[in-house]
């Protein structure tokens, strides 16, 4: 059976009475659920043929992953253990894993009238602008739910990406999450309706990995994280978090950050690393409160950001507010455009770094809370 992950849209911020004006969260745990057939990612060594692994095998080969060695295998329902042993047996397979469910967690907005976005000024997003507003020549990839290419406030700034989910290239979003994300980045602003982003010029890539109900298997955003290298894509925001370590996953962030992009993922408060902010060459975010206390406060945490009535993008039009790191990752990649702005020659490397280090202390972390106008000015 798939194991379950769990995103990080509602993940509870243990911030005291800072949540209380906040949208309710549910708790995550780890589930396991039967499908009508399970998947395993296999690799294989270099050269071998999947198809005929696959075929010796007795289950069916899918997708390949991405430009890489890995491939997903469908195997009957109910056997996964099975499955797993008989194929690390195979020798022309290198490492074989399950292919892990993720999900968001469902949250209630709150008033859709309330529209003071106190994180702007919380990361001094508006002496930011004074010196850069965004680049078009710059490109947030928002792996999730989707992207409401309609919105008011995003309206001609959203690319056309992928659905991994339905398999075509309409990424509409179905379930909210996605658009709302994609907000927080990148509205645009002084348009006086809705609305402003981090980065009021960035361009918008909708990559489709998670279905209406929020939920998508590991090996879909594995291939939106490729899908995304391959388009150019400056940044990559990976608002979801859950299940254990994949060697599938580490290989298509490794892939994505040669290519020169920046991966930007949200930690999960139940988890301990959490996935895949805790993989290498992801910048892994937590949230924070108005008053800068972090939800997490562990190593691999690289930056804090608010996380508190967020007020961004809503499905179908309009403005809602949520809570969640979900929309701290969103800020940070923001961030990462807007000062990749000031220079596009910059390698993602210097970017990361700049914003990684121009920050407002926290007290008692090693890691900061992100400043926008810290990072953009005199870079």
């Amino acid at each position: 059976m798939k194991k379950q992950w769990y995103g990080a849209l509602g993940a509870t911020l243990a911030l005291g009475l800072a949540l209380s004006a906040a949208a309710p969260v549910q708790a995550a745990s780890v589930t396991y659920v039967e499908q009508g057939k399970d998947s395993i990612l296999v690799k294989v060594k270099h050269g071998k043929n999947a198809d005929q692994i696959a075929a010796k095998a007795g289950v069916q080969k899918g997708k390949r992953l991405g430009k890489s060695d890995w491939h997903v295998f469908q195997v009957p329902a109910g056997k996964l253990s099975f499955w797993l042993d008989k194929l690390k047996q195979n020798g022309d397979v290198e490492l074989v894993e399950a292919d892990q469910e993720v999900s968001i967690l469902t949250t209630t907005p709150n008033d859709p009238n309330f529209s003071s976005q106190w994180y702007l000024n919380k990361i001094q997003a508006p002496q930011a602008w004074d010196f850069t507003q965004g680049s078009s020549m710059r490109k947030i990839a928002i792996l999730d739910t989707g992207v409401d290419v309609d919105h008011p406030d995003l309206i001609g700034k959203v690319l056309t990406g992928y659905d991994f989910v339905n398999g075509d290239t309409n990424a509409d979003d179905d379930q909210g999450h996605g658009t709302a994300v994609a907000g927080v980045a990148a509205a645009y602003g002084n348009n006086s309706i809705g609305t402003a982003g981090v980065d009021w010029n960035a361009k918008i890539l909708p990559v489709k990995v998670l279905n209406a109900s929020g939920s998508g298997t590991t090996s879909n955003i594995i291939n939106g994280i490729y899908y995304a290298a391959d388009q150019g894509a400056n940044v990559i925001n990976l608002s979801l978090a859950g299940g254990s370590y994949s060697s599938a996953m580490q290989a298509a962030i490794n892939y994505a950050y040669n290519a020169g992009a920046i991966i930007v993922a949200a930690a999960d408060d139940y988890a301990n690393p959490s996935y895949p902010a805790g993989y290498a060459n992801v910048v892994g975010v937590t949230a924070t409160s108005s008053t800068d206390v972090p939800s997490i406060n562990a190593s691999y945490i690289d930056i804090g950001a608010p996380g508190i009535n967020i007020t961004t993008t809503k499905m179908g039009g309009g403005i809602a507010t949520y809570s969640g790191a979900s929309y701290s990752a969103a800020i940070v990649s923001g961030v990462m455009t807007l000062g990749w702005s000031c220079n596009l020659s910059y390698s993602n490397t210097t970017v990361q770094n700049r914003v990684l280090t121009q920050v407002d202390p926290i007290a008692g972390a090693a890691f900061g809370r992100v400043n926008a106008f810290k990072t953009v000015y005199g870079f």
